[in-house]
């Protein structure tokens, strides 16, 4: 699913966009890089041209995901996260400054930026209160019961999901161990609420059984 909504990829191909085109610049990052943290003092707008990078928070030992960005995902470093390549990517990078002087010929840019910046910050407010409220369990089936019905394929009368993600990635964004989610996905396969296909590649026979699980 596109964390934006729109993928600004295609619409950098348009004719009317070539100035803005230019202003960026295509830099290549390693898989597990952090390609942007908190203390560095560029401030830099990004379009994530190939792979996936992860924007999370970090506090003493523990990490916080508040969002996956994918080709043609926006994102502004000033927000203050750190930004980790998941695969090898590709990003378009400027400074805001180049930016802001095409800004007010491309509108698309400034909707897309508000967007972004607001789901990141539901993302925030959804971290914290699972964080505060909700059991491991209960976050890993919310976030399962989420993704399926935002980007699930209905397959065999059930729904079939590919989260790209492995586990240590899952766990990451979960805020738990490695362990402690392929135990849990273990037992949801034993329990009939999702069947492994694949790798990263899962089928849920019954949306309101997984449903059920998130809000026993």
């Amino acid at each position: 699913m596109k964390f934006s909504g729109i993928n600004l990829l295609d619409e950098l191909q348009r004719t009317e966009f070539a100035e803005l085109r230019n202003v960026f610049n295509s830099r290549q990052v390693k898989k597990g890089a952090i390609v942007f943290s908190p203390d560095q003092e560029d401030d830099l707008v990004f379009i994530v041209e190939r792979g996936k990078v992860r924007i999370y928070l970090g506090y003493e030992d523990k990490e916080f995901t508040l969002g996956l960005l994918q080709p043609g995902d926006l994102y502004s470093t000033h927000a203050g996260c750190f930004v980790q390549a998941l695969e090898e990517s590709s990003l378009l990078t400027t400074d805001v400054q180049s930016v802001k002087r095409c800004m007010t010929e491309v509108p698309l840019f400034n909707r897309t930026m508000v967007r972004v910046l607001g789901k990141i910050l539901q993302n925030s407010f959804s971290v914290i209160g699972g964080l505060a409220f909700k059991d491991i369990y209960a976050r890993l089936t919310g976030y399962l019961y989420k993704e399926a019905l935002s980007s699930g394929i209905p397959v065999d009368g059930g729904i079939e999901l590919e989260l790209d993600l492995t586990i240590e990635q899952l766990s990451q964004i979960l805020g738990a161990t490695r362990q402690t989610v392929s135990t849990l996905l273990n037992n949801m396969v034993r329990e009939g609420l999702v069947v492994k296909r694949g790798r990263s590649k899962w089928f849920i026979p019954d949306l309101k059984s997984l449903e059920a699980a998130v809000n026993p």
